[in-house]
């Protein structure tokens, strides 16, 4: 498999439980930073329509195979590209599901590192997609620098924070936090 593909870990299975629990099911979602594709096929049960970005095409292809292998081929739109830029600056989304790289850059390994910069812009164009009582959900880890100026910047954005599950590790926590825009 490619280096340049997230392979699922801890706070992919946190991501998925925390996805699970929102107990609901879903217009259009979106999964930034699909990986290897196994939130978005879980996604693709839980809505009617399912978008995957991420920003490596090998991580796309991955992705595609294994929503064709999961049965909502018909309802999955894979992408290629940089978080929410490649969409229209509208109401689009009413889930939005991302782990994103949070760790801050070391080594230039894009699949694991982007840190608080990375999660601040991906608060953005959540943002400009996400519908009124839409949710947001998202991993953070306590290495995640400036952690409490991105939960600002959730707020000032108009969503409410909720940190719905933790796990913690030898060396940090991970938080899957939920979102709702107001």
């Amino acid at each position: 498999m490619s280096d340049d593909v997230y392979q699922p870990s801890e706070d992919t299975l946190l991501l998925l439980r925390a996805v699970e629990g929102l107990g609901r099911r879903f217009k259009r979602a979106v999964e930034i930073g699909s990986g290897s594709g196994l939130v978005s096929a879980r996604l693709g049960e839980l809505s009617d329509e399912i978008h995957s970005v991420d920003i490596s095409l090998n991580a796309v292809e991955k992705t595609r195979d294994r929503l064709k292998r999961s049965g909502v081929w018909g309802r999955a739109h894979p992408l290629c590209g940089d978080l929410l830029t490649a969409y229209r600056s509208s109401k689009l989304f009413d889930l939005i599901v991302s782990n994103p790289p949070y760790l801050e850059p070391e080594t230039g390994d894009r699949a694991i590192e982007g840190g608080w910069k990375l999660i601040s812009r991906l608060v953005e164009d959540s943002s400009k997609r996400i519908k009124r009582g839409g949710v947001l959900l998202i991993v953070v880890s306590s290495l995640t620098s400036n952690l409490e100026s991105i939960f600002e910047k959730l707020r000032r954005e108009g969503f409410s924070i909720e940190v719905v599950d933790k796990v913690k590790l030898f060396f940090e926590e991970l938080s899957a936090v939920k979102c709702v825009k107001k």
